[in-house]
């Protein structure tokens, strides 16, 4: 079983082997828990929506392509 040793800012470090085995990246986040009298990292799962903001930047706007959309078909019923 591999040894870790914290820093004197207290981080951790994942040996190499054990990062790719479970595809830890640099960011991720971790849940620390205490079971049993033990230290636990539990994974946060992304939050989907997180991922995605920004993603319609410079897109137009849902509102404005709905309205636009009525108009023509207010137009086609007149």
């Amino acid at each position: 079983m591999p040894v870790v040793t914290i820093s004197s800012k207290g981080q951790l470090i994942i040996p190499a082997d054990i990062r790719k085995k479970y595809a830890i990246k640099q960011g991720d986040k971790f849940e620390v828990q205490v079971a049993e009298g033990k230290l636990v990292l539990v994974p946060l799962k992304e939050k989907p929506f997180v991922r995605l903001y920004g993603a319609l930047k410079g897109e137009t706007s849902l509102v404005r392509s709905l309205l636009v959309e009525h108009a023509g078909e207010t137009e086609e019923e007149n």
